[in-house]
């Protein structure tokens, strides 16, 4: 079975309470992913997240403090857009379809195999070639590569920061929708506090590289892109 290429940059959150377990799924995921951060408890994971702003988050269902779905509820919560794995030793069919109105994007049952990991993988890359295309037409001078974090430019390739790229990203994932401050700095600084003159500085820098007329100021409320 073949890697899917769209995942070999992406990061994903590991949070389980057995070590063992743990390390070896750790492993495993080590294969697939640029970076694989891990964490045994539901409080770090929230903290992990919001430093790292991992693309997946693959969780065990039953853990001491905090478990799976409340994990999960916190993260949403605060705006998360990670694709959301339940892996749990239960087969119960109504904690599955407690999981899928819950919003989770697949439920794992352990062991965990690798072609249980390449089915929930490629399930993930399907869902993001549809909400994030590997290529995005801004105008017809300008595409996005979210995955490279670069932008064409006339036909000239610009690289983007992290920031810039994830920035980008937020406003792709809906054109149409003006995005407050609040959620720009947690989507693209995570936990870290942030000003507005910084957010201000990126937008700036984002506008020299993509053309100011793409990203509107709406006073007092956010940015949206305009295509």
């Amino acid at each position: 079975m073949q890697i899917p290429q769209r995942i070999k940059d992406k990061t994903i959150l590991l949070v389980e309470d057995e070590k063992i377990i743990r390390d070896n799924l750790a492993s495993m995921l080590g294969y697939f992913f640029k970076e694989v951060y891990t964490t045994g408890d539901g409080f770090d994971a929230i903290d992990r997240y919001e430093r790292y702003l991992p693309d997946i988050i693959m969780t065990d269902l039953k853990m001491p403090n905090m478990g799976g779905f409340e994990l999960l509820h916190a993260l949403q919560k605060r705006g998360s857009t990670a694709y959301m794995i339940i892996v749990s030793a239960h087969t119960d069919t109504d904690l599955l379809v407690n999981a899928i109105h819950k919003g989770v994007d697949r439920y794992l049952i352990k062991p965990v195999t690798e072609k249980a990991l390449f089915e929930a993988f490629n399930a993930y890359v399907k869902k993001l070639n549809h909400a994030m295309p590997q290529t995005i037409d801004l105008l017809s001078q300008v595409q996005f590569s979210p995955d490279k974090n670069e932008i064409m430019v006339e036909n000239q390739k610009v690289h983007l920061n992290k920031k810039e790229s994830l920035l980008l990203k937020l406003f792709c994932s809906d054109s149409a929708k003006t995005f407050t401050y609040e959620e720009i700095e947690y989507q693209v600084w995570g936990s870290q506090s942030m000003s507005l003159p910084a957010i201000r500085s990126v937008v700036r820098d984002l506008r020299k590289k993509i053309g100011s007329e793409f990203i509107t100021n709406v006073s007092g409320i956010g940015y949206q892109l305009k295509t």
